[in-house]
């Protein structure tokens, strides 16, 4: 039978949109961490650098031990890493560095000692901890909860935002009990309750301790447009 015309173009563009619409690959590292899957973290170890490699998204042969997949960036002995996801011999690893920045990428399971699994105590939260220059995020035991006080700005480090007064803020105050290595809230119109909320209209925030790291992801609603308390944040002294 002929077939229609125009049912070819249909079945491509058909084609086209099933492929945009599958799941992302299990080769790529996301330089942004999702707390929803399971994160642990993990040492460098061995006397030489363990250079990134390249993603799945970036070659599709990647990532290998070949010359093709390897990147310039690199991790030595003692680096700390979070690790969110696996591929073969391979380990999504984000790094973060002296200042607050991250770089993630795929790095080979053997070259890592994992951490073991345990569950930090309530002193293991408290402190100030920092993530680059504009997010700060204060906790403090309170009995046995933790106060959480985080302050963020959008464009703070920009001199022409400063001058316009174009600097954008956020904050958030909470008095809430962990669950284990985990912390969530949502700070509503009916209070704080202890679970995350990506879509709610109020500030919601979750945290997953791995000492000597925080890893945090809040939505949209803890302050003004473009600030963000997510990110991987270090205690200071």
């Amino acid at each position: 039978m002929p077939s229609r015309p125009g049912s070819a173009r249909g079945a491509i563009l058909c084609a086209a949109a099933l492929l945009l619409a599958a799941p992302a690959s299990s080769t790529e590292c996301a330089d942004r961490i999702d707390l929803a899957k399971p994160l642990s973290l993990a040492t460098v170890t061995g006397s030489d650098r363990v250079n990134f490699l390249r993603s799945g998204a970036a070659d599709p042969g990647c990532p290998s031990l070949t010359p093709a997949c390897r990147e310039r960036a690199y991790l030595v002995a003692g680096n700390p890493v979070v690790v969110s996801g696996t591929s073969g011999a391979f380990v999504c690893a984000t790094y973060l560095g002296a200042r607050g920045a991250t770089r993630s990428g795929w790095v080979p399971r053997a070259a890592l000692a994992e951490a073991p699994a345990g569950t930090p105590d309530l002193d293991a939260w408290t402190g100030r901890w920092t993530s680059g220059p504009e997010q700060t995020i204060a906790i403090r035991r309170s009995g046995q909860s933790l106060t959480v006080e985080g302050d963020a700005t959008y464009g703070a480090q920009d001199p022409d935002r400063v001058r316009r007064g174009a600097v954008n803020m956020g904050s958030f105050a909470v008095t809430i009990r962990p669950a284990g290595s985990a912390l969530a809230f949502t700070d509503g119109q009916k209070g704080v309750i202890g679970a995350y909320d990506a879509e709610a209209f109020s500030c919601s925030v979750r945290m997953r301790l791995l000492p000597p790291i925080l890893v945090v992801e809040s939505n949209s609603a803890c302050g003004g447009m473009n600030v963000s308390f997510s990110g991987l944040y270090r205690r200071g002294d």
